[in-house]
């Protein structure tokens, strides 16, 4: 569900010279001649407040000058913690979590007119097909929300697909259609970086060319933060050298991967509690239908294509998401390709036991093996100690992955419950239907 915008704060009313006091950088801030807010020293606005009239001399009844007193007024009526821009908002004052936050710029968000938008139409249906609704979908809802100034959860847009298929030339106009800002998120997801001032300036969140990893517990955290800002209303701040602050951004999430499997070893466990919160769809590559060969070519149809975005915004505002397709939290419901999600699935650490499982308790069997989970663990580790090692790296490993077997393949993997506890039934492969 959407929720409204923090409403902004007029305080044009106020008599107070117009500049507002940084309390947590200890500066100031000016909105100038191009009605753009710079930072400023004391020093520079005492020039400004003499220029706009107030006097350096204090009357003979006061102790200080109407320079002095505008000083003391703007730093305690005028003071706020949190001076730049802000993903989602119009420039303004605002109130936001008990605090006063001044947001120095707006979002360039592209005005609809109905139109044709023909070059990015073939772009879009040759490179996604059938799957081009999620897209329509997941972009109408963003817009409404950002024309609407609302907020409100967006899941995560991965791309899957060959080098060189575009992707990251869809994640560039998605950039433009979202207010023309990106921020690259992927160290602060990860955990390699503690600070993430940089993201609250940018609507669009952007992974491209990460490098995968094997590292399960990268992985978690990764899909973790995924769950974060696709559906958290607050965030927290954290810059250097300034105290964290709790703020409201608008964000929405795109990931483009290449199909290798390897690849794909990026992205985390798509597991109950991930899923509906990722759209994941297979990019393919096609003949572009302008010639790229060379930067001036490229060019001409980058401009061609942004040249038709009004006419596509017009277009997703006025579409309606098929009914089948609608999701009452998100807006569009979450999608994953049939082929990646079957590839990603077989890195999945319980494929992998099972694989493990199939090569070494199961080989040459015909019947099946029972037993508890502790007792699978300590036979794996003993057949593949190097391998097991790596899947069972946290306490329960192996009754959470046969949990998870038991419902994904059931064919393969029963539970059964006593009273002394779970003991686990593993058919070998030869029995799957």
């Amino acid at each position: 569900m959407a929720t409204s915008d923090d409403s902004p704060i007029d305080d044009s009313a106020d008599e107070i010279f117009p500049a507002y006091y940084d309390h947590n950088l200890g500066c100031y801030w000016f909105e100038d001649e191009r009605a753009e807010y710079i930072r400023i020293t004391e020093k520079n606005l005492l020039l400004r407040l003499r220029d706009a009239g107030f006097s350096r001399q204090a009357d003979r009844d006061e102790e200080l000058s109407p320079v002095e007193r505008q000083i003391l007024q703007i730093q305690q009526n005028h003071s706020v913690a949190y001076a730049a821009p802000l993903a989602g908002y119009h420039k303004g004052l605002y109130a936001m979590e008990g605090q006063r936050i001044l947001v120095i710029n707006s979002p360039a968000l592209i005005e609809p007119q109905p139109g044709d938008w023909p070059t990015l139409e073939v772009v879009l249906s040759n490179m996604l097909g059938s799957q081009t609704d999620y897209v329509y979908g997941w972009l109408k809802v963003a817009l409404e929300f950002l024309r609407e100034n609302k907020r409100g959860p967006g899941q995560a847009l991965v791309l899957a697909g060959e080098h060189d298929c575009g992707k990251s030339l869809i994640q560039n106009l998605f950039t433009r259609l979202l207010g023309g800002r990106s921020a690259k998120p992927y160290r602060y997801m990860t955990e390699q970086s503690s600070f993430n001032s940089e993201l609250f300036a940018a609507e669009h969140l952007i992974i491209e060319d990460e490098p995968a990893s094997s590292d399960k517990r990268l992985r978690r955290k990764f899909g973790s933060y995924i769950k974060i800002v696709t559906v958290d209303e607050t965030q927290s701040f954290h810059a250097k050298n300034r105290p964290a602050l709790t703020l409201k951004p608008f964000w929405r999430l795109t990931i483009s991967v290449n199909i290798e499997p390897h690849n794909l070893l990026i992205l985390p466990e798509l597991d109950e509690s991930l899923e509906d919160k990722v759209i994941l769809l297979k990019a393919t590559k096609f003949p572009m239908p302008m010639p790229t060969r060379t930067p001036t070519e490229r060019k001409a149809f980058w401009d061609k294509l942004v040249g038709e975005l009004p006419a596509f915004v017009d277009f997703l505002l006025t579409w309606d998401i098929p009914t089948e397709k609608r999701s009452e939290r998100f807006g569009i419901t979450h999608y994953h390709h049939p082929e990646i999600r079957k590839t990603l699935d077989a890195v999945l650490p319980e494929m992998r036991m099972l694989e493990l499982i199939d090569r070494t308790v199961l080989c040459g069997k015909s019947a099946p093996w029972e037993g508890t989970a502790a007792e699978l663990q300590a036979m794996l580790q003993n057949a593949e100690p190097v391998e097991a090692s790596a899947l069972f790296d946290f306490d329960s490993a192996a009754g959470t992955y046969l949990g998870r077997l038991a419902k994904n393949v059931a064919n393969r993997v029963q539970k059964r419950g006593t009273g002394s506890g779970n003991r686990w039934v593993i058919h070998p492969p030869r029995n799957e239907a």
